[in-house]
């Protein structure tokens, strides 16, 4: 429920954001005012759940929940694990939803390189990972309306590994969650940095967009 919530939030942080750009002629400063303060963004994206769930049709197939659970060897030894968000778990918590759940396999190599598996249901042995592409840079937020044409195409499993692997907006200052962040290229594409998970890293977008306004790194 927070997850969907925040999802249509930023969507409408979106829209009025674009809305204040159009207006001004400028990205808006923090003495120019949106036109709907955070409270209003967040009782709008209520309404539309409420509409969203009103519209859906009965026989509509229901979301599965995602269960990424990190785990060393000591961990899966042990009766604790922890998952993607944060919170502890003991294993067990989790069997009752694995009948219906997607489950996805994701190994750490000591390089720190992450391999992803395709997701897929338990019960079913159904292969649920799209091959489709999405793409990578500033405007590949939900919601963004647009796609650069300049920029890399990026797999869904290479996104997918850098989310498991950050968790979590990579500035030191910031906890945004994977599902709000922008995949970044840690040496500008255009400066050849290629298109890979070890030249990714997620950040939030408002920090992807101020890193972009500074100059890029020199080149190593």
């Amino acid at each position: 429920m927070a997850g969907e919530l925040e999802r249509i939030e930023q969507e409408l942080f979106e829209a009025d954001w674009a809305e204040a750009r159009a207006v001004l002629g400028r990205d808006p400063g923090p003495g120019d005012r949106l036109s709907r303060t955070p409270g209003q963004r967040r009782a709008d994206a209520l309404v539309a759940m409420a509409v969203n769930s009103k519209s859906c049709p009965s026989n509509a197939r229901r979301p599965a929940p995602l269960f990424t659970v990190l785990v060393d060897f000591e961990t899966l030894n042990g009766r604790i694990c922890e998952l993607e968000n944060g919170t502890v778990v003991p294993p067990g918590s989790l069997l009752p939803w694995l009948d219906g759940a997607d489950v996805e396999r994701a190994v750490f190599s000591p390089a720190g390189k992450v391999a992803i598996g395709c997701t897929s249901r338990l019960a079913a042995g159904v292969d649920r990972r799209s091959p489709e592409p999405i793409w990578s840079g500033p405007c590949s937020a939900p919601g963004a309306g647009w796609r650069p044409v300049h920029q890399p195409v990026l797999h869904r499993a290479t996104r997918r590994a850098i989310e498991v692997r950050d968790r979590e907006c990579t500035h030191p200052f910031c906890e945004v969650r994977a599902p709000f962040c922008q995949v970044d290229h840690i040496q500008p594409w255009a400066l050849g940095g290629p298109t890979t998970q070890e030249n990714g890293r997620l950040l939030c977008p408002p920090h992807n967009g101020q890193r972009n306004q500074r100059p890029p790194p020199a080149a190593t």
